[in-house]
């Protein structure tokens, strides 16, 4: 306790860390509980929106776990690989300047986090929700750990299978067709039978995004990806740079993290 205090008052008499931490602190209270109320009383309860601001939580969970691993040296790098949105230097998170990225760069990060939050998406589908707290706890803990060896996994057989140049655009043409797919199956929801009649392939892409269980998942995932894109935009915005993930620091962001378990309860559990 001795040391979580003093690490607080070196925090606080460190204006532009104090800075950053509160409003981190502030964008993810606020951005979570007015996305999980709006889904919770324009959806119903369990609503898409709901689940993909619980979604988003959990990533950040993730994040929070890279950190610690990346700062205390463990040898665990096998679980860990390159977030997207962030660069983890020395005692140092960049936090990913999306008005001054060029177009590809942006793509690049918006389809890691997309494949990120599907497989969280898909964990937290499996993952039993805990009836109580300590259970919920216990399942949430499960979560972020398969995520991590999820997404770990991922990028491993990306950078095995796929050619360099690929890499370089596959961001771009594959987000561009994921974006067009999206779009045209919620044309088919707005429009109805009459599309699906004067082309099936309309009423094939509606059933695979919005009636097929993988299609779920992956709409989730971009709206999941939509939400955490508008808190690095925000963070931006409000001049957040980074923030200092040093050894000595880490037990600072112990409230943070602790607000955030409460938020990510309160949305996954009681939205």
């Amino acid at each position: 306790m001795e040391a979580l205090l003093n690490q607080i008052k070196s925090l606080v008499q460190n204006e532009e860390q104090m800075r950053s931490f509160l409003i981190l602190a502030l964008v993810m209270t606020a951005g979570s509980l007015i996305f999980g109320f709006i889904g919770r009383f324009a959806f119903g309860k369990k609503s898409v929106l709901s689940q993909s601001v619980s979604s988003a939580i959990g990533i950040l969970f993730i994040y929070a776990v890279t950190v610690v691993i990346h700062s205390y040296g463990l040898n665990l790098k096998f679980l860990t690989s390159p977030l997207p949105f962030v660069t983890i230097s020395d005692e140092w998170l960049s936090i990913f300047p999306i008005a001054q990225s060029d177009y590809v760069a942006i793509c690049g990060e918006l389809l890691n986090m997309i494949i990120l939050a599907f497989l969280v998406n898909l964990v937290n589908r499996w993952m039993p929700q805990g009836k109580k707290l300590f259970s919920w706890l216990f399942f949430r803990v499960i979560s972020v750990a398969l995520g991590m060896v999820a997404f770990a996994g991922a990028n491993y057989l990306l950078t095995m299978f796929l050619p360099e140049g690929l890499l370089t655009w596959a961001p771009v043409i594959l987000l561009g067709l994921l974006v067009i797919m999206l779009l045209v199956g919620a044309l088919k929801g707005l429009m109805g039978a009459v599309l699906a009649t004067v082309n099936p392939l309309i009423g094939f892409l509606y059933t695979f995004f919005f009636a097929n269980v993988v299609g779920k998942m992956l709409t989730r995932a971009m709206l999941t990806t939509v939400l955490l894109t508008a808190l690095v935009y925000g963070l931006n915005y409000l001049g957040v740079a980074g923030l200092a993930i040093g050894t000595a620091v880490l037990v600072a962001y112990i409230p943070l993290l602790l607000l955030l378990l409460v938020l990510w309860f309160i949305v996954g559990k009681l939205l």
